[in-house]
């Protein structure tokens, strides 16, 4: 009776845990907020290209970095609740947490570099304004296109299939000691990254500086790595990107 009791009884550490990611998480958004709403305070007043040796490029990378915290961190709390369980009586067990999420952590940063660095290049081309960080429909189609039909590669599938089932990937992929800890941070970023980096992209479609299209793309994320969604929304989901592509070419058109 007394085993049975504490078995139902709540996971103080689990829910703690949980608590504190998610709280990182919601930090994020706020700062986003207040970035957003100091964007919109401004109007429409017109912005030179960022100047990255300034204060106000350091501003902008870190904008990007805690983008990606907020969009990423809820969808890999399944993944790390999961682990946590596995290291049941690790001595090791904070450790190796600590190191699972500064790996995963780590990845989506430099991933956040990258869009800084697109950001840059499309602000020195003149295809980027630097006020909503949008690209306009001609380029924005493009990336709809690339998206949709990355939604149907087997590369998409792979991803998939290792974000939707976090016991197969922690049996695949947990090894001992704190290297193991990293490199299972490791490898779920990277699987991560690959099933989701091309939906990031979109980001620069709808306006990195627009919360509604940040909060419809995290939740999009979101519900591919933590719901049973398989082939039929791959292709589905897909289509409606290779629809919304066409529709931004004809706007470049009439």
């Amino acid at each position: 009776m007394a085993s049975s009791a504490a078995s139902r009884s709540p996971d103080l550490g689990a829910l703690l845990a949980s608590a504190l990611i998610l709280l990182l998480a919601a930090l994020a958004w706020w700062w986003q907020v207040e970035q957003s709403a100091a964007m919109a305070a401004m109007g429409d007043m017109q912005m030179p290209p960022t100047d990255w040796l300034s204060c106000q490029g350091a501003l902008t990378l870190l904008m990007w970095v805690v983008m990606m915290q907020a969009m990423m961190l809820p969808a890999a709390l399944p993944v790390f609740l999961l682990y946590r369980r596995c290291l049941h009586g690790d001595p090791q067990q904070r450790a190796k947490l600590c190191l699972f999420c500064t790996a995963y952590v780590l990845l989506w940063s430099l991933f956040a570099l990258l869009m800084a660095g697109l950001q840059a290049l499309g602000e020195q081309l003149g295809w980027l304004d630097p006020m909503a960080l949008r690209l306009p429909p001609a380029l924005g189609s493009l990336v709809l296109l690339q998206a949709g039909l990355f939604q149907w590669s087997q590369a998409k599938a792979t991803c998939m299939e290792h974000c939707q089932s976090p016991l197969g990937f922690l049996q695949h992929h947990v090894r001992p000691g704190l290297a193991g800890g990293w490199r299972l941070g490791i490898h779920h970023g990277l699987y991560c990254l690959g099933c989701c980096w091309a939906l990031m992209l979109l980001l620069l479609v709808v306006g990195a500086m627009s919360l509604w299209g940040m909060a419809a793309l995290a939740l999009l994320v979101l519900a591919e790595k933590c719901l049973p969604l398989g082939r039929r929304w791959r292709f589905v989901s897909g289509a409606l990107l290779v629809l919304g592509s066409a529709w931004q070419a004809t706007l470049v058109l009439t």
